[in-house]
């Protein structure tokens, strides 16, 4: 079959004028047509292959006679919810699919256990050729090529629609309205709110956003015309005229951006658990800057933390119902871009690396000033900011690492830290400086630690020294830095984990502010987070226990012993104790009886006693000489102080001089 059943559908939609409406929600049913088409059919006739196409917005990812694998309304409820991961594995997608993508699938029973399947995928932006094969894991096929995008969108839909079986689809095509009038048009015209919101959505996604060269304009006559099939075919020109400028007026300045692929839990461990849950209740009433080392992850953190913070304000102030209400952040580096929009509390305000020279001390205080409204000085007219809106600064200007003298230290001196910030404020005053820090939590990255220093007015405050898990060099955990690196080629791919990291994210939040509450001041609260976190850093001390040693051996060195050698120390407690007097210590007396007096004589009296028998003389030669001998021992044994007698004379010369003094 040729493409011929592509341009007989186009003729069909186009002579009825059907309305192609996009759903909020995904309708379920089952189509039962009265000239049915095949799958196959419809992909001769209307589809071709991906060969030599660039890039696409519509994709077909089909399967032909392949086994059941699961009732049809099964199917159709998980891609109704968008489950595409609890899907079989026969059909279940390669790859995440992109952010916003919708997917359609027809599910016709062949009989005999065997089906047809085809999945439609509506990306939000074009992808190329590479990436929508990639998440095809059946055959895939692309649109004919035919002029005018509406034609063939409503032409693809009247034949899915004369496919049998089940169908879950996101777009409804409808049959012709009646006609306004001209004169209906200006006064009469009051469509239904699902149309009106159709309508608008189709204007902000779709209209031209200059009008330079009349492109705006030219866009505008050509949908409302009663024939164009679009949603705002009929409409009045000068509403549509008025709603286009108002998207163009919006678009000024810094945009906001509502999709990042990145959470809380995509931040290193040490970051996000030991450091952010005392930050995050912060944000509420403070501003936070990043100042620092380039390369460490200083944007992708602070978006991630701004996103968490406006899912947080969304929950907390039950704006999760209104339309296009998302969570998002706002990047500039002047407070002039950031004036073309009204300011919303779940939009973060992201100041990146500014001129310094260029912002006025005032207009920095106001804007870290987080817990009030305020306004900054911009061009034509000042930029509003308002209450407890995530204010975040950016930057590279610090100074060098300071000179510790211990590297384990986890405090930095205030001096030093007011050095290293020093030229972001260079030649403000001291009064000013305490101001700005005293309205934000300053991170500082530098090639040795992270430096953090909480809100705090006072010059002394403490600063803490971070090197744990070198988080001064990198801020991003491996695990999601792919998803990263896509959003950076621009593609957004979101992990199997996110939406149950960002569920974690919000309960971590919802339980820090929640602590918050038990401290009657911010002050009490930054003690006790600076508590905390100084706890964290300085862990308490394990004490090792050393087993007991081995008993000492009271024997001689064996290994000396077995060579017939004596010890190198004698064992201690067995060696003499030259000098004392102990208990097995006596005095050695003479043993010649006849030099000993037992009364008073004269000395030639004695000496007259004495004979001078030779033999006994050399018995009294070796019996002194024994005697003299014993008392030199006895005399070593006993020279210690206060302890030891004096025996440095012979026995001899002792009794002589005893004898004298008693005989005068």
């Amino acid at each position: 079959m040729s493409a011929q059943l592509l341009d007989d559908a186009i003729s069909e939609v186009n002579s009825q004028n059907f309305t192609l409406r996009p759903l909020c929600s995904a309708n379920c049913s089952r189509i039962d047509p009265e000239q049915p088409l095949s799958i196959k059919d419809f992909l001769d006739g209307a589809c071709r292959p991906l060969n030599g196409i660039k890039s696409v917005a519509v994709v077909f990812d089909v399967h032909l006679g392949m086994l059941e694998c699961g009732s049809s309304l099964s199917l159709g409820d998980l891609v109704a919810q968008k489950k595409f991961s609890d899907l079989p594995e026969e059909l279940r997608f390669m790859g995440p699919l992109p952010a916003e993508t919708n997917v359609d699938i027809v599910v016709c029973n062949l009989g005999d256990g065997l089906v047809d399947v085809m999945k439609v995928l509506y990306f939000k932006q074009s992808v190329s050729r590479q990436v929508a094969e990639g998440l095809c894991k059946g055959r895939s096929f692309a649109p004919q090529f035919r002029q005018g995008p509406w034609a063939v969108k409503k032409g693809i839909q009247w034949l899915m629609n004369q496919i049998p079986g089940f169908h879950v689809r996101w777009h409804s095509l409808d049959p012709p309205r009646p006609s306004l009038k001209r004169s209906q048009t200006q006064s009469s015209w009051n469509p239904e709110n699902d149309e009106l919101s159709a309508g608008i959505a189709f204007i902000n996604k779709q209209a031209p956003v200059c009008d330079a060269a009349n492109e705006q304009t030219f866009w505008i006559l050509c949908n409302i015309k009663e024939d164009s099939g679009t949603p705002i075919a009929g409409w009045p020109e000068t509403k549509v005229r008025f709603m286009a400028q108002n998207k163009s007026r919006g678009l000024g300045g810094a945009l906001p951006k509502t999709e990042f692929p990145l959470t809380t839990y995509s931040l290193h461990a040490a970051m996000s658990t030991n450091i952010l849950p005392y930050l995050y209740p912060l944000l509420m009433t403070t501003a936070v800057m990043f100042l620092g080392c380039a390369g460490v992850g200083k944007t992708p953190a602070l978006i991630a933390m701004a996103m968490a913070m406006g899912r947080f304000h969304i929950r907390r102030l039950g704006l999760q119902g209104l339309q296009g209400l998302q969570p998002g952040w706002r990047r500039a580096k002047s407070f002039d871009n950031f004036r073309h929009r009204a300011p919303q509390i779940q939009e973060a305000l992201f100041l990146d690396d500014p001129s310094r020279g260029k912002i006025d001390m005032a207009d920095l205080k106001s804007f870290v000033t987080v817990d009030e409204d305020g306004t900054v000085d911009s061009r034509y007219n000042d930029t509003r900011l308002t209450m407890n809106q995530m204010r975040a600064l950016a930057s590279n200007n610090t100074s060098t690492d300071p000179a510790l003298q211990t590297p384990d230290a986890t405090l930095l001196p205030p001096k030093d830290f007011m050095k290293l910030v020093e030229p972001l404020f260079r030649g403000d005053a001291e009064k000013d400086i305490m101001a700005v820090l005293k309205r934000s939590t300053t991170f500082v990255f530098t090639e040795t630690a992270l430096f953090l220093r909480l809100p705090s007015e006072k010059p002394d405050a403490i600063v803490h020294r971070i090197v744990a898990d070198d988080l001064h060099l990198d801020l991003l955990a491996p695990r999601d830095k792919p998803f990263y690196g896509k959003y950076k080629s621009g593609v957004i791919a979101l992990g199997d984990s996110f939406a149950d990291d960002v569920r974690r994210e919000q309960e971590m939040i919802d339980s820090s502010v929640a602590e918050t509450q038990h401290f009657p001041s911010r002050d009490d609260y930054v003690n006790h987070a600076n508590h905390a976190i100084q706890k964290w850093l300085t862990p308490e001390p394990k004490v090792r226990v050393i087993p007991s040693s081995p008993g000492s051996s009271n024997e001689a060195d064996t290994s000396r012993s077995a060579f017939g050698l004596a010890p190198v120390f004698p064992v201690v407690g067995t060696g003499p104790k030259p000098g004392r007097l102990n208990s097995s210590s006596s005095f050695v007396y003479n043993d010649d009886k006849r030099r000993r007096l037992r009364c008073k004589t004269s000395v030639a009296e004695a000496g007259e006693n004495q004979t001078k028998n030779p033999d006994e003389e050399d018995t009294l030669v070796a019996n002194g000489g024994d005697s003299e001998s014993a008392n030199n021992q006895e005399q070593n044994i006993l020279s210690s102080p206060g302890e030891a007698m004096d025996l440095d004379q012979g026995s001899d010369s002792a009794e002589e001089e005893a004898a004298q003094h008693l005989h005068g």
